[in-house]
């Protein structure tokens, strides 16, 4: 049975907090929540805060009104995000005219959305819808800068921050963190909590988190995670965290060789046989005075675990209503696990669906059968991520927004260099068959008709992956 849009995971009402200046028209506001499905309790920037913590509401909203009336409310947002009581909360700005500084201010205070108070209705509803989903399943975005439209998240404007930094010879670290326990959504606001920064960490992927640590070298950041990850033991029963790391300019200049740099050293500290939980990019080779001690230190009384990826992370509080074919090739999955290993990493595919029921279907199913997922929204937000990072496959909706996947796929050709585009399965409607060639011609190694079967689907990636 499809949620009722007026209802949270849990099945109370959706809430939205409105905190709106004088001069941005809370009554109509009002009425365009209520008809997306809110139930909108208004506060001033003063009491906000406390308000927030005593009704718990799904979304916090602020609309702003006069310019003199911009500071305060920025205020608010920042004591928000600083507050452990407050700081999980959804944010969204409304704008009443798009400046410059009012965007800036949106990026770095890590605003989930900021669009025109003035957004029709159905605008209101289909945003709001959409950020919702992400909170509840894990995929919490940051900012959408309003003139690309497109749930563009915080990795961006993180790996932007390194690339700059790198570029002009400071000293930083990047580091790939995996929250064990199926603790990934705690750790994420743990470590943006302690790190003092809302924009030093940001989702890699469902199963993984990306850190920077700005003036860092290597050693720091390694004393750094180590200290955080006791820390977030103690504070999450049952977390742990597992940590790899790569250091500019030690390690290079390169924001993507960085990253998969983490990423081998990331492998390393999840591995069954490890002995470590942060490691280092080319510890071996680095030869640092102390630092064998170091590991033993920051390793002592850790108990190795396979690592695994926890399915509870995966589309929290989405109606996601999967066949019975797809729970029968979900049992299967674990025969074909392997193929989604390669070197002892998991594949990495992005997904890209519009469609959130949909997402919620395929991401589960990916995820049975141990691939990490990246999740993209809508074409333009697919081919931003591509620019920074690799996959091993897409898995591409031909129902996209804005522009469809087929469309998609001829873009991702010109913006790639020759041959580095990642191999793709197009998902085509049933009765398409003349967009097969199509696709395969912009760009597809092959296609699944929608309705599809699960297990095909999962033969069809497995091979994608095989051949890459």
């Amino acid at each position: 049975m499809q949620q009722d849009s007026r209802q949270d995971s849990d099945g109370a009402a959706r809430r939205a907090l409105l905190v709106a200046e004088e001069g941005a028209d809370a009554e109509a506001l009002r009425e365009r929540l209520a008809a997306a499905g809110f139930e909108a309790a208004e506060a001033t920037a003063e009491e906000a805060a406390a308000r927030a913590k005593e009704t718990s509401p799904s979304v916090v909203l602020i609309a702003f009104g006069t310019r003199e009336g911009e500071a305060r409310l920025l205020s608010l947002a920042r004591r928000l995000r600083a507050q452990p009581s407050s700081f999980a909360l959804p944010v969204v700005l409304l704008f009443r005219d798009d400046g410059r500084a009012l965007r800036s201010a949106a990026q770095h205070l890590g605003a989930d959305d900021y669009f025109s108070r003035d957004a029709p209705a159905e605008e209101l509803r289909a945003r709001l819808r959409a950020l919702l989903w992400r909170v509840e399943s894990g995929r919490r975005s940051a900012p959408v800068v309003a003139d690309q439209r497109s749930e563009i998240d915080n990795f961006l404007f993180l790996l932007d921050a390194v690339g700059a930094d790198a570029r002009r010879g400071a000293t930083g670290s990047v580091a790939l963190v995996d929250a064990g326990g199926g603790a990934l959504t705690e750790a994420h606001g743990f470590l943006k909590l302690n790190l003092r920064r809302v924009d030093a960490v940001a989702f890699y992927g469902p199963a993984t988190l990306v850190v920077y640590l700005p003036g860092a070298d290597a050693t720091a950041a390694r004393a750094t995670l180590a200290r955080l990850r006791e820390e977030f033991a103690e504070a999450c029963e049952g977390g742990d965290l597992y940590a790899g790391l790569s250091s500019f300019p030690a390690h290079g200049t390169e924001v993507e060789r960085l990253v998969e740099q983490a990423e081998a050293a990331l492998g390393e500290a999840r591995g069954a046989n490890s002995a470590a939980r942060v490691v280092v990019y080319g510890f071996a080779e680095a030869g640092a005075a102390g630092a064998d001690a170091e590991r033993r230190a920051t390793t002592k009384g850790v108990v190795n675990e396979p690592h695994g990826v926890p399915a509870e992370a995966v589309a929290s509080g989405v109606n996601t209503a999967v066949s019975a074919r797809e729970t029968a090739a979900q049992a299967q999955a674990g025969s074909s696990a392997g193929a989604s290993h390669a070197g002892g990493r998991l594949r990495r595919v992005m997904l890209v669906v519009s469609d959130a029921e949909r997402m919620a279907q395929v991401n589960l199913l990916m995820r049975s059968a141990a691939y990490e997922v990246r999740a993209a929204f809508d074409g333009q937000h697919a081919l931003n991520l591509l620019r920074i990072d690799r996959p091993d496959a897409l898995v591409v909706d031909y129902e996209l927004r804005e522009m469809d996947g087929v469309e998609m796929l001829r873009r991702l050709r010109k913006q790639s260099r020759a041959g580095q585009a990642p191999p793709a399965l197009l998902l085509l409607p049933a009765g398409r068959e003349g967009l097969r060639a199509e696709a395969l011609s912009a760009g597809a190694s092959g296609a699944v008709e929608v309705p599809y079967d699960a297990v095909e689907l999962l033969d069809r990636l497995r091979e994608l992956c095989e051949t890459e």
